[in-house]
């Protein structure tokens, strides 16, 4: 890149750097402003657009770590930013969003308002556990090489948009009774807040054997979200809880076996 096209911002303690660096910052900033937008929507009625601003931020909270490492732009400043937005994009909007989607139905006795702050407060303690966690030289080394522990709050936020996907790919159902759907929340929140180790799929080792098989099945995925996304996104979410159990079992499994 010619030198005449990177900008510096002065920094005083460390010189100048070139102003691309600030990109991870500005998409996690990004993500901050459309999930503050999806709130927006859903107060208003606009459920449909108020989730899939909410998906979108969940994705920019993907890239945005591996923009930082990309330019070598990671900091404790980046690092405090992202998890601050974090706990507004994944703790308190999916909880908000629901709210007013459910109340569409009717109010329910306070239990809605409920079901916002358990998964608010669930979340918080997922995120400031997580952060601990990073700094700990005593962590379990088989949870922490292939599991994650407890539900991500970037996961616990899309599941807590299953009903809705549901609801938008095939209309009424069972998804929809409130009742239900508060109860699902406040699972997605003990199971965020919990140590209940959960799948990790970027930590599942791929052998040779499984690549074409693997690019088939990310392929379909792809080619999914493009021609049906709500059926696909409910198809991944449904499968994703439902595995739980199945990664609690191997879990169980894979540590009796390291202590042998």
């Amino acid at each position: 890149m010619p030198s005449s096209l990177i900008y510096k911002v002065r920094n005083s303690k460390k010189g100048v750097f070139p102003l691309f660096r600030l990109l991870p910052n500005i998409v996690t900033l990004s993500s901050l402003c459309i999930t503050l937008t999806a709130i927006r929507f859903s107060m208003v009625g606009d459920y449909l657009m108020a989730t899939s601003l909410l998906l979108l931020a969940g994705f920019l909270d993907g890239i945005d770590g591996r923009l930082a490492r990309f330019f070598n732009a990671s900091n404790d400043f980046g690092a405090q930013l992202d998890s601050l937005v974090d706990f507004v994009n994944f703790g308190v909007a999916p909880g908000f969003i629901v709210y007013f989607w459910v109340n569409s139905y009717g109010e329910i006795l306070g239990f809605d308002w409920a079901m916002v702050l358990m998964f608010a407060v669930c979340a918080s303690i997922r995120l400031a556990r997580f952060n601990v966690d990073l700094k700990d030289d005593k962590a379990n080394p088989i949870l922490e090489k292939y599991f994650f522990k407890g539900i991500p709050s970037p996961v616990g936020a899309a599941l807590a948009m299953l009903p809705m996907v549901l609801y938008y790919e095939f209309d009424e159902g069972f998804y929809c009774n409130q009742i239900l759907v508060i109860c699902f929340l406040l699972t997605l929140a003990i199971m965020m807040a919990s140590r209940v180790p959960t799948i990790s799929i970027k930590k599942i080792p791929i052998k040779n054997n499984n690549f074409y098989l693997t690019s088939l099945i990310l392929g379909s995925i792809i080619f999914g979200l493009i021609v049906r996304p709500w059926l696909t996104l409910a198809i991944i979410g449904s499968v994703y809880f439902l595995s739980i159990p199945i990664t609690i079992f191997y879990f169980v499994k894979i540590s009796n076996q390291a202590k042998k």
